[in-house]
């Protein structure tokens, strides 16, 4: 999950550069997927110490893996310069959709509040990702 994250990160980090003029949109969105990889490490962290549960449920390692394998093959599409403005959105808010389907932050389990609050930090901000991602593509479909 960390891995995952962090591939988001560069991800989006690619678009930045790539389209300029929204920039400070994916910079945002790359700042964010790196500081989500953080929050996932310091989960694994608390789990090593038995203070947190992770129970796979459909977040099998291969699932991850999976995942993992796709979001490399998006990367290499992205250095290649393969996305225009609209399919770097389409790509971006369908990944991020699949995370909230997946429920990937609801595998976790403690009595601790600050875990409990990560992870609401985790899934929040997934789901603002979703729609400011939403958001730009209205506005490039009304601009189109």
């Amino acid at each position: 999950m960390i891995m995952q994250e962090e591939m988001l990160s560069k991800l989006y980090g690619y678009f930045s550069v790539q389209f300029p003029e929204y920039s400070k949109f994916w910079d945002r969105l790359s700042k964010e997927e790196y500081r989500h990889a953080r929050l996932i490490q310091k989960l694994l962290v608390a789990a090593k110490r038995g203070k947190i549960i992770f129970d796979e449920g459909k977040i099998t390692t291969y699932s991850l893996n999976a995942f993992i394998s796709r979001l490399e093959q998006i990367l290499q599409k992205a250095e290649n310069v393969e996305y225009n403005i609209k399919t770097a959105l389409i790509c971006a808010v369908d990944y991020e959709n699949s995370l909230i389907e997946k429920n990937v932050f609801t595998h976790f389990d403690s009595l601790s509040d600050n875990v409990k609050g990560t992870l609401k930090i985790l899934h929040s901000e997934t789901m603002d990702h979703i729609e400011s991602i939403k958001k730009v593509q209205k506005s490039v479909a009304e601009n189109s």
